[in-house]
């Protein structure tokens, strides 16, 4: 832009300077001359009322351009500073409970870590939310950031299992009988399960908010975090545990077969889902496992990795697994030797309570060793609505 301002602002000091001359050497030439030089000076006047004109329009423009930088600026720190994210310890020290209740004003500090307003994630790192960028956008997928997530107020959720399908769909002359098909579900139900954990801190460590914050964030709300994965993945149904993916009756077992190695057996899985006439979304895999598929060599004399064909690949800048062009999911939860390939659709973690934190000091023998006791909890249940959409594979079983 400035660029063009400079070539017009040139064209008319060069426009200018014409006219002048012909001015002064008007005087010394013939009549008819003179009328030449006048037709040829209203030309070049029109050339330089033309090139006066673009050059304010384009100064407008400018001025124009430059308003509109400095108000978006302004609206992206506005926006910059309506959207940082805070973390779970970080809500809770800068909270108005937790400063009522080191005022003295209250006996315990109570808050709900609402999912909608914290960054509940496994680190305390801090992020500022930069317009237009989400941060953690190209981290890699978690298991929690792949599940559905609903809300109840009741104590007990009722849902519908699907148990089996049979389509008969089909062309029917006219007049002719229409073939029935065929769809039963379970009804079943589940309690609420609680997750949660106690922990005692100094009052002396109360003086420091960002310790106090960090000591939340790494140990609280991860350890409550990785209880609640562990259960989604491999919860029993049984006592206090959910009826997560790999209980009895909750997915569908896929056999070796013919598979003779890791990626023969996965993409039996990935189509095992589709057959069941569900997407197949993710997969979920054990480090160890994974680790070891990636280190899998076409055989002896060829040092080449199996999977380095096309069957795994890196996106998001190498970040992010996928396998068989589906994202990856590495967590240790995930039973070794297990694979799992599923449908975002199959399944639903059901929010009775988010993450609350507490904090008292009457508690045992807190007050004579001053100390103080945190303890966080959620409440929650997991749902599985279609197991034929929760694919699984034992990998003991590969030759």
């Amino acid at each position: 832009m400035s660029e063009l301002l400079a070539e017009l602002k040139n064209q008319l000091e060069t426009q200018s300077k014409s006219i002048d001359e012909k001015l002064a050497s008007m005087a010394l030439l013939s009549e008819v001359k003179q009328k030449e030089e006048i037709k040829n000076l209203e030309g070049k006047m029109a050339d330089y009322l033309k090139v006066s004109d673009e050059f304010a329009k384009v100064s407008e423009e400018v001025k124009g351009l430059k308003d509109a930088m400095v108000s978006l600026e302004q609206k992206g720190v506005k926006m910059q500073e309506a959207v940082q994210v805070k973390s779970l310890g970080e809500t809770m020290t800068q909270s108005e409970q937790f400063k009522s209740w080191m005022d003295g004003r209250t006996q315990k500090a109570r808050v709900e870590l609402k999912n909608t307003i914290v960054n509940s994630g496994n680190d305390s790192s801090r992020h500022d939310q930069m317009a237009g960028v989400v941060p953690g956008a190209f981290r890699m997928l978690n298991v929690m950031g792949t599940v559905t997530r609903g809300s109840t107020d009741s104590n007990i959720v009722y849902y519908s299992k699907e148990n089996a399908w049979t389509s008969n769909a089909a062309g029917v002359a006219e007049n002719g009988d229409k073939p029935e098909s065929s769809l039963t579900f379970d009804e079943v139900s589940t309690e609420i399960k609680t997750i949660a954990h106690v922990i005692k801190v100094s009052k002396q460590a109360l003086a420091d908010s960002t310790f106090l914050s960090s000591y939340i964030d790494r140990r609280m709300s991860h350890g409550i975090n990785n209880k609640i994965e562990q259960q989604i993945i491999a919860g029993d149904g049984t006592g206090q545990n959910f009826s997560g993916w790999t209980a009895s009756g909750n997915n569908t077992a896929v056999s070796v077969g013919s598979a003779t190695n890791f990626f023969d057996y996965t993409n039996a899985l990935k189509y095992a889902v589709i057959a069941a006439e569900y997407s197949a979304d993710v997969y979920y895999v054990n480090p160890a496992d994974w680790s070891a598929a990636e280190q899998l060599k076409i055989g002896t004399g060829d040092s080449r990795y199996v999977g380095a064909d096309g069957a795994i690949n890196y996106i998001n800048g190498g970040l992010q697994p996928t396998l068989w062009g589906l994202p990856v999911v590495l967590s240790n939860n995930i039973p070794a030797n297990t694979v799992i390939c599923k449908s975002y659709d199959a399944d639903m973690f059901i929010d009775r309570e988010s993450t609350i934190v507490e904090m008292f000091e009457q508690d045992g023998d807190n007050v004579t060793k001053n100390l103080i006791t945190i303890r966080a909890e959620a409440r929650g249940a997991e749902c599985v609505f279609v197991p034929a959409a929760i694919v699984t594979a034992d990998l003991s079983t590969l030759p």
